[in-house]
């Protein structure tokens, strides 16, 4: 049996029940605090109830007792900016967007210990995803836990309802008001965050124009919703935030970031997602990545099919021909760069890597994304935090998930290796848990 398929099989409304114990690991609480060592974590109905130095926690009768010794748990990758639902293979299209695709692909995420993933704007049928949502909530949990902002905005033939497969998947909006019906659409669907693009494509497409974005944010707040953007230029992030954007969901990429732009970021109080494998997947497979025949990226179960094609002549060539393969190339360094800058300048960084797309592989490309922001300057310890406690502040929801404390919900990855030692040790999967009931 595959790994998809034994993750499809768990069901979870029996964690009430369930009363677990995990001894003796080494324990990194998603916080920014340092770790802590050699303790027990005690879990209860899909929460954690407590948690002490080992020899101080004693595991109830009915407890299901785990020795961790010799391992590291983090908190549950969450991931602030994914895509769902739309791709098999290297294919996208609205004919893939099916609950057996969704399911699939959300089984994916959580095998990888990506145990939360934010759906962002490209959902075909919000309604059913929606519906996969509330029946997560009700206890059917079987993959990572889904956040949608249903459908997104675009200009009229703007990007990226103009790309294979995305024709009438976002909203393509030309006034003002057509964009407050439609986000009063998407509040009455309860959907948990808006979207947008405002992206011209290096001058290819028209761009959403800032009296449309500007109703766009102001309307969703009005209903009590965060918006997320993408967007490319530093001009665009400025005049976003200054409409009271809430997040960039891709970096600035065509300059450096300057004080002006930090200064709009802390007004808003706004959380920075960078999706650098995002970048670094526009020139990449220009010449064959090693990574395609690591087993931990194999593990999920990618076509040999894909990854032929990945490998071929043909595809590296048409990547390297693509007329923006030196700017992408720049655009990635620019992006990497500027990560730095505003963490250090005390901006809230989020997590994301826009996977689901084809050739952004769900999970893999997550702990990729790991191993970017330790190279772009971040501490171990930084970056998980990124990907665990500040992603549920932005998502509203740190009260419940991102820390490993007492009374969140106990969705962890237990690890072989200390990522604190090396940030590509979480890729050292021992075992998931979501909701207090193990995965894998």
């Amino acid at each position: 049996m595959t790994l998809r398929a034994l993750l499809c099989l768990v069901y979870l409304p029996a964690a009430a029940a369930q009363v677990t114990l995990l001894k003796n690991a080494d324990l990194i609480d998603g916080a920014g605090r340092p770790a802590q060592r050699g303790v027990s974590i005690l879990i209860a109905e899909g929460k954690i109830r407590n948690i002490a130095p080992a020899d101080k926690l004693k595991a109830p009768g009915d407890a299901t007792v785990v020795d961790l010794a010799g391992k590291t748990v983090m908190p549950g990758l969450i991931n602030l900016h994914g895509h769902v639902g739309m791709v098999k293979g290297l294919s996208q299209s609205r004919e893939n967007y099916t609950r057996e695709n969704i399911e699939a692909q959300l089984s994916t995420y959580a095998s990888y210990g990506v145990t939360t993933v934010v759906s962002l704007g490209s959902d075909v049928d919000p309604e059913l995803m929606l519906r996969i949502r509330d029946e997560q909530r009700g206890g059917k949990l079987t993959g990572a836990r889904v956040f949608t902002a249903g459908r997104g905005f675009t200009a009229q033939n703007g990007y990226p309802a103009v790309l294979p497969g995305n024709k009438g998947v976002p909203f393509e909006v030309s006034t003002a008001a057509q964009a407050r019906a439609y986000v009063d659409e998407l509040a009455k669907m309860r959907v948990d965050i808006v979207k947008m693009w405002v992206d011209d494509h290096l001058g290819r497409y028209k761009a959403l124009p800032a009296e449309i974005y500007a109703a766009i944010i102001d309307q969703a707040h009005k209903k009590k919703l965060k918006v997320a953007a993408h967007l490319y230029y530093l001009k665009d992030a400025k005049g976003l935030l200054d409409a009271g954007l809430d997040a960039m969901a891709h970096s600035v990429r065509d300059a450096d970031v300057d004080a002006d732009l930090i200064a709009k970021l802390k007004k808003n109080n706004a959380t920075a997602i960078f999706t650098l494998t995002r970048e670094q997947s526009t020139f990449v497979y220009a010449v064959s990545p090693p990574w395609l025949d690591d087993p931990f990226f194999r593990r999920a179960g990618v076509a040999q099919e894909t990854i032929q094609t990945l490998k071929s002549k043909s595809f590296q060539n048409k990547v390297f021909n693509d007329p923006d393969f030196a700017k992408n190339k720049e655009a990635f360094e620019t992006a990497t760069r500027n990560l730095k800058k505003l963490h250090d300048a005390g901006i809230r960084i989020g997590f994301g890597t826009d996977t689901g797309p084809p050739a952004r592989f769900q999970g893999f490309f997550e702990h990729w994304e790991l191993e970017l922001m330790a190279q772009a300057g971040l501490s171990p310890v930084q970056v998980i935090q990124t990907a665990t406690g500040n992603a549920a502040e932005f998502l509203g929801v740190s009260r419940d998930w991102g820390t490993l404390e007492k009374g969140r919900y106990a969705d962890l990855i237990v690890l072989d290796k200390s990522p604190l030692e090396d940030i590509r040790n979480t890729r050292t999967i021992h075992s998931v848990y979501l909701g207090g009931r193990k995965l894998l």
